[in-house]
């Protein structure tokens, strides 16, 4: 049984909780079909959520909406029923059905608010709508969200289902046994002369006391008939204090015969004051000046790290009369989020249909249409005041990437299904070697030629990143590179990075979470992750090759950007199709392991066959690049 359930347990020996019993995984796994490998698909898709750093957020929140629609065993109303017979209870007892999550009521994060609650709850019916919306509501948006933003995403699903008898209220609310702000042992009451769940929800607005060393320092007029209540509800909350052996949070109902503790939770919000003004500004990430973003600092690692990186890219592009996309760094809280004066100028700053938000370490590079960025916005954040990044994002009509060769040329690869696509494997591609305008490359190549060579010379050996729009060329991003590659004609093989290979293959299946991981920000071209930080795919491929003591190849549809993770257990890779200016394809030159593009030998390692090639760095009969290391 999880924290809350178990506080109220030992809280009912000495003070005043009503009758209650609770239900947990044993109880679920007879009411409900197939829970428990639900709940570990639930879980596993939380975890990728994690990976991937949220990118994929809409789809996997409604995965794990499916996977929460469980069904009804013939056994449950049978099971329900003796369960209420031993606490207490009969077929009439009027009950509260409340949460008590395992990520519930912590000393930083209490969750308050987000899990649901059914009041006045009466028959076996009622009681199972009541007991699956409460389960549910631990995996609900507004719960997933909250563990992005409290970084508990792995956490395990424990949803504890307490059942309690239902206190007829004359007045009820929740209590602080300290001033939350503060810290002064100065105990707090809001109270409504109605259910408390009316206030706690916001419905209502309750009426407030204060009360120190059992005197009534103040409260609403209304509430002066009933001091004697509310000297009681300030010696509940200081018993509750004492008993958890931290300030605490009660909610308290009182009804014709006595003052019942309905729940207690530690004071979360103590000494951390949250502002309540309305905070919405931003500057150019990109082209600002030092000076314009000090009101912004420190700023998050991953917005310190575009800076660096791109706004000597902006600064270049601007010189050579190319378009380099936008980023914002915003400050904002939901306070000035919801201002729609305010928001509005925000959103009319943006100049593309789409924008890539990075909102935290836990939520980057979700790629979002610009009139939903608000709603996204608004659900990530609350009364702090935090930086994060908008950028524009164009997929347009075609990505490109360049890359300057020492003979003069400029090796190209492009694909319509856009740069991102490109840079993490998942995409087909063609490549050209241009000079000038070459009717077999693409259009723009004299542009893309010569503002590649001028690069290499501003910023050393790079290849570049494009996006063609509108007939537009924009400039998006470059990669430091310690090769360069030269193509050549053929269709049998295609060099990716030069060397010799013998082996027993492992096989990639291609799949929606290869795909997800290798687009998601988690995956960069700076660092090799670990197969366990991508998750059980990544980590069985590894148990495979360690198996083969690190002898085998690696034989996959696409250059994922994800199995980098396997390359320092690898003698080579085989391809079905490649791009040779992916991330993957740059590290495998880098850390000179070898690699090909061949049907031939790809169709070879699927039959489970042993594969041998040998493919040097000058151009052979067979092969169709070149590739040198840079001096």
């Amino acid at each position: 049984m999880s924290s809350k359930y178990s506080t109220l347990q030992q809280l009912a020996d000495t003070l005043p909780v009503p009758p209650l019993s609770a239900l947990d995984d044993a109880d679920y796994r007879v009411l409900w079909h197939d829970f428990a490998d639900r709940k570990q698909a639930i879980e596993d898709t939380l975890k990728t959520v994690r990976i991937t750093a949220g990118a994929f957020l809409d789809e996997h929140m409604d995965r794990i909406a499916r996977l929460a629609e469980f069904e009804w065993s013939e056994a449950a109303d049978s099971h329900l029923q003796a369960l209420l017979e031993q606490a207490g209870f009969d077929a009439g007892s009027e009950l509260a059905v409340r949460s008590s999550a395992n990520i519930e009521d912590g000393n930083q994060h209490s969750f308050a608010g987000i899990f649901s609650t059914h009041l006045s709850v009466q028959g076996l019916p009622a009681l199972k709508t009541a007991v699956l919306d409460v389960w549910r509501s631990g995996v609900s948006r507004q719960a997933i969200l909250e563990r992005l933003r409290a970084s508990m995403l792995e956490t395990p699903v424990e949803m504890t289902v307490i059942v309690q008898r239902m206190v007829k209220a004359r007045f009820a609310g929740v209590a602080f046994s300290h001033d939350p702000l503060s810290g002064e042992a100065v105990t707090l009451i809001e109270t409504v002369a109605s259910l408390g769940e009316a206030m706690v929800s916001g419905v209502e607005k309750g009426m407030s006391a204060r009360v120190s060393d059992q005197q009534l320092l103040g409260c609403d007029p209304a509430l002066e008939p009933h001091n004697a209540l509310l000297l009681e509800v300030a010696t509940l909350a200081a018993n509750a204090s004492a008993a958890l052996g931290l300030p605490a949070d009660i909610e308290w109902a009182a009804d014709d015969q006595k003052l019942w503790l309905l729940q207690a939770r530690p004071v979360t919000s103590l000494r951390e004051a949250r502002s309540l003004e309305p905070v919405l500004e931003w500057a150019e990430l990109y082209i600002a000046s030092d000076d314009a973003l000090m009101d912004f600092r420190p700023l998050p690692a991953f917005a310190q790290y575009f800076r660096s990186k791109r706004r000597p890219l902006a600064l270049f592009a601007q010189t050579h009369g190319v378009s380099a996309g936008q980023a914002l760094l915003v400050k904002a809280n939901r306070q000035g989020l919801v201002e729609p004066a305010m928001s509005q100028v925000l959103l009319d700053r943006l100049n593309t249909d789409q924008v890539v938000l990075d909102f935290s370490d836990q939520v980057r590079q979700q790629i979002l249409e610009r009139v939903a960025l608000l709603e996204r916005l608004l659900e990530l954040s609350d009364e702090r005041v935090v930086c994060f990044v908008v950028r524009e994002f164009l997929k347009g009509e075609t990505g490109l990437i360049t890359q300057a060769c020492d003979d003069g040329s400029t090796t190209c690869e492009w694909s319509s299904e856009g740069l991102l696509a490109i840079n993490r494997g998942i995409a087909g591609t063609q490549r050209a070697r241009l000079v000038t305008h070459d009717p077999t490359g693409p259009a723009d190549a004299l542009q893309l030629h010569s503002i590649t060579h001028a690069a290499g010379e501003l910023l050393g050996s790079v290849q570049l990143e494009w996006v063609r729009a509108g007939q537009q060329l924009h400039l998006i991003d470059f990669s430091p590179l310690s090769t360069f590659v030269q193509v050549e004609d053929s269709t049998e093989i295609r060099l990716i990075s030069p060397g010799y290979a013998d082996g027993p293959v492992v096989v990639v299946t291609a799949g929606r979470q290869l795909e997800e991981l290798s687009i998601s920000a988690t995956v960069s071209i700076n660092s090799i992750p670990t197969s366990s930080s991508l998750g059980a795919e990544l980590e069985e491929l590894e148990r495979q090759l360690r198996a083969h003591d690190g002898q085998a190849i690696v034989v996959s549809p696409r250059p994922y950007a994800a199995l980098a993770a396997l390359l320092p257990f690898a003698r080579g890779f085989v391809f079905e199709q490649a791009s040779m200016l992916c991330h993957l394809s740059i590290l495998l030159r880098e850390h000179g392991i070898p690699a090909v593009e061949s049907e031939a030998l790809y169709q070879q390692g699927l039959a489970g066959q042993r594969i041998t090639f040998s493919q040097s760095p000058k151009a052979l009969p067979h092969a169709v690049n070149e590739v040198r290391e840079l001096q």
